[in-house]
């Protein structure tokens, strides 16, 4: 991913959006084709502080067969985007332009075995279902065995692994006019494009967080 310097986010931010996210595009090459998936992911480290990712498909993905190979993968996460007219810097004397937000995560497959793909998609429906009802806990002993036996033997997981992590956080940076973009953006019906407003006036910052959520 081409990104610049005044775009890029630190280590702490891009983590903090991956996990407000926690989906992406996962994409790679085996066996002379091209592989995407849209799928739900967890940013975690190990003990050691090794960053990883860990994921999983459904079996019948051709996808799969890479999982094993230790083949290089690519996840790209994506935040709010929207195309900003020369009327919203309040003037037309400015070219039209595209904010967006995006974190790309590179690394290489891990196939993962039957207990370590149950434990990590226990361990991200926890943090997500925590999330999505405070208080709340959800687990697959919630369900009957056959039904979490046959879910789990149509998966299969993965850990990506070696991971480097770029962003390009493209907010109208170094370019003026913010007061005047953000309000335009705020007045925006879309909810993904009044969220653009804060980043333009409080954009992530070395020593900031990722307010995007």
């Amino acid at each position: 991913m081409y990104t610049r310097d005044h775009f890029s986010l630190p280590l702490p931010a891009m983590r903090e959006f991956v996990q407000a996210k926690s989906f992406g595009v996962l994409a790679t090459y085996h066996a002379g084709e091209v592989f995407t998936s849209p799928l739900p992911i967890d940013l975690r480290s190990t003990d050691e502080g090794e960053l990883f990712v860990a994921g999983h498909v459904a079996r019948a993905n051709g996808m799969a067969a890479a999982f094993g190979t230790g083949a290089p993968a690519t996840i790209t996460v994506l935040g709010p985007d929207t195309y900003v007219p020369a009327e919203w810097f309040g003037t037309r004397s400015r070219i039209p332009t595209w904010l967006y937000c995006a974190v790309e995560i590179s690394g290489s497959f891990e196939l993962s075995d039957g207990a370590q793909t149950r434990a990590d998609v226990e361990l991200l429906i926890d943090r997500l279902q925590k999330r999505a009802v405070e208080g709340s806990t959800w687990t697959l002993d919630e369900i009957p065995a056959n039904l979490s036996e046959g879910y789990l033997k149509n998966i299969v997981g993965f850990r990506l692994r070696d991971l480097r992590l770029k962003s390009c956080f493209r907010l109208n940076q170094r370019k003026g006019g913010m007061d005047t973009l953000a309000a335009a953006l705020r007045a925006d019906g879309d909810s993904a494009v009044r969220e653009l407003a804060q980043l333009v006036l409080e954009p992530p910052t070395v020593n900031g967080g990722c307010p995007v959520s």
